[in-house]
């Protein structure tokens, strides 16, 4: 009878092929404290085995349940093991990591998306049981979804525009003889009955797992979008981000990296001119203060965005997280987000930009939005018009309903919405919005755009208040929703965007703005809806008006 192999649960990390002819003791940070083991002849692997060497730690808690109980304890102290054995065979080196050893091995050595690569080649689409996601909304928020049985992957609900894959565990492929698979990034996790001879040959069958693509069948859409890690990677773009501060700089666009409330700002400045506070964010003033020569990324990392509001508060960011720069290389697009580096897939890239030149700009005109200067206590402010004033002035002036903070509420949403800021008598839902804010603020207006009308088409009693309220706002505009078979045909969903004119607003959207705003293009004209954009400049306020 033969004999029953031992099982193993192990965490595997591939070396970079440029590297894999570094002795094995340089594949550990150079911090690490370990005692080195050889390999047992018998067995004929070439490797070695570091073991940290342990230190003796008594949990933070031990010096309260001590004085608590006035006497040393001494079962209190843990010794936590961590090892790493590196094998090698003809063509790869691969870490494997027991305890917390993969703290000990120095990551740049090791190929970064090794692990969900390989976990998606072997896994079983149909039988997930948790996937990590990092989604990339206004800013990367991290996502962890988990089934309570094993799942197909729609089950997680998957946005495949703006998902990055972090992580994913399930059952393997019928053939792969591994088990309880985890993948994300670096690693690579597996539960094997595996005798110790056979570790070589299991180098050559993890590497082979890594190195095809049948991920694509099921899990193409993992490319769209990649989170870079590996920090040389992360370094060489930062050198471009510098040299396009040195040369350029129309490339980059500074942003704040999260939704806000934008009625209550009323102003903006850098670190080197923090007195020269501007209704929008101007980049040329941050620009003109740096000191090029000795500009470096921690340079950049130490600077702030300050933020002023009404009610006298002061906020800020860093610089670094509020960039939004896009770079081109070969056929890959980088671009840095919310202090992070992504790379996009090309034929990603395209598609979003083929749907996004089939969106319309508005027929309809909009009056510029006013820009003045304010002097109060001996200082100069910039002031801009807020999207509350710009919608009355525009409904009083043109032929437009205001419906801007009219409320209404919905069963389909978690608070009451508005059905638009402004609305003509043919149908045209239009809201609005600064571009001061970046890809944030855009990305609310698309969302909230979509929401509405979605709400609109499918929630009856949505509709009833509605027309209460557009009865109110002028009688006979409730005509325009019907209570019962109201259809979307004829029904324009209009997006406008203050302080960018409309000749170049769709090419100078942020990436992330633009995949929210054909993911709402697509979902509203799948829905019988009409969508389309518009944006006014900025003008000087007429003196006539008054000053405010």
């Amino acid at each position: 009878m033969e004999e029953k192999k031992p099982y193993l649960y192990l965490n595997a990390f591939l070396a970079k092929g440029e590297h894999s002819d570094l002795n094995a003791e340089e594949f550990l940070k150079s911090t690490a404290q370990v005692n080195t083991y050889e390999l047992n002849p018998q067995h004929e692997l070439d490797g070695k085995l570091f073991v940290k060497i342990p230190e003796e730690k008594k949990p933070k808690w031990s010096e309260f349940t001590e004085n608590i109980t006035g006497s040393d304890i001494d079962e209190l102290g843990n010794r936590s093991s961590s090892a790493v054995l590196i094998i090698k065979n003809s063509e790869y080196t691969m870490a494997f990591t027991f305890g917390y050893g993969r703290f000990l091995i120095d990551t740049k050595y090791f190929i970064q998306d090794f692990g969900i690569k390989t976990a998606l080649n072997t896994l079983n689409h149909d039988s997930l049981r948790s996937v990590d996601l990092y989604t990339l909304e206004d800013q990367a928020v991290q996502k962890k979804s988990q089934a309570s049985r094993e799942s197909a992957v729609g089950v997680f609900g998957i946005d495949i525009s703006r998902d990055v894959l972090r992580a994913v565990t399930g059952s393997p492929k019928t053939g792969v003889s591994l088990r309880n698979i985890s993948g994300g990034d670096s690693v690579f996790s597996f539960g094997i009955e595996i005798n110790v001879n056979e570790i070589t040959d299991l180098v050559t069958l993890l590497s082979g797992y890594y190195n095809n693509d049948s991920y694509k069948d099921e899990f193409s859409w993992v490319d769209n979008i990649r989170k870079i890690k590996e920090k040389s990677e992360i370094d060489r773009l930062d050198e471009e981000l510098l040299k396009s501060f040195r040369n350029s700089q129309s490339d980059i666009t500074i942003t704040i990296p999260e939704i806000v409330q934008w009625d209550t700002i009323w102003g903006f400045s850098f670190t080197r001119s923090k007195n020269s506070i501007r209704p929008t964010i101007e980049e040329s003033e941050y620009f003109n203060n740096l000191d090029l020569p000795a500009l470096s990324i921690e340079s950049i990392k130490r600077d702030r965005l300050f933020i002023y509001d009404i009610h006298e508060n002061e906020s800020e960011y860093h610089i670094y997280k509020c960039i939004y720069f896009e770079y081109k290389e070969n056929s890959k697009i980088y671009i840095l987000f919310s202090g992070l580096w992504y790379e996009i897939d090309n034929t990603f890239m395209s598609r979003i930009n083929t749907s996004l030149s089939q969106i319309e700009v508005s027929q309809l005109h909009f009056p510029n939005v006013y820009a003045w200067e304010e002097v109060k206590d001996g200082k100069t402010k910039s002031k801009i018009e807020t999207e509350g004033d710009y919608n009355e002035r525009v409904a009083n002036d043109q032929s437009y309903h205001l419906l801007d903070k009219r409320l209404i509420k919905s069963n389909r949403t978690t608070t009451p919405i508005e059905l638009c800021d402004l609305m003509t008598d043919s149908k045209q839902l239009i809201h609005v919005k600064h571009r001061k804010g970046g890809s944030a603020g855009l990305s609310h207006l698309f969302a909230q755009g979509n929401v509405s009308a979605e709400v609109l088409l499918g929630d009856r009693d949505f509709r009833k208040e509605a027309r209460k309220v557009l009865k109110r706002v002028s009688n006979g505009l409730q005509d325009s929703v019907p209570l019962d078979n109201f259809k979307s045909d004829g029904v324009e969903v209009v997006f406008l965007i203050l302080g960018e004119d409309s000749s170049s607003l769709k090419s100078n959207l942020p990436f992330f703005s633009k995949v929210n705003l054909t993911k709402a293009f697509e979902n509203l004209t799948q829905r019988g809806f009409s969508v389309s954009i518009a944006g006014v400049d900025k003008e000087p306020k007429p003196s006539a008006n008054g000053s405010k």
